[in-house]
């Protein structure tokens, strides 16, 4: 049975919504959290990009357990993904110093 290519329904956008908003808060929590957990034991520095790439690599991950993985990264690996995030938060904290 195909797919239908029309219009998406009230439901399927909803549901969509609200993975995006749970993944973006868990994501923040996570680095949050994470980065005052690192911060006791490595520099702040190291510890704000690293605490940003498991964030992203566990998020992703949970994401794709719950069979709703963003669509632009659909067929990334969370590990990559992570790793991406955390180089470039690295960058970027060295880009504005």
């Amino acid at each position: 049975m195909a797919r239908r290519k029309g219009r998406l329904g009230p439901a399927v956008l909803l549901r969509r919504l609200l993975f995006f908003v749970a993944g973006a808060l868990l994501t923040g929590f996570l680095a949050v959290f994470l980065n005052a957990v690192l911060a006791l034991y490595i520099p702040r520095h190291f510890a704000m990009s690293l605490a940003v790439g498991i964030a992203v690599a566990v998020t992703l991950w949970l994401l794709k357990l719950a069979k709703h993985p963003p669509l632009l990264l659909k067929h990334v690996p969370p590990l990559a993904a992570g790793l991406c995030a955390g180089l470039g938060v690295h960058i970027a904290r060295l880009w504005l110093r």
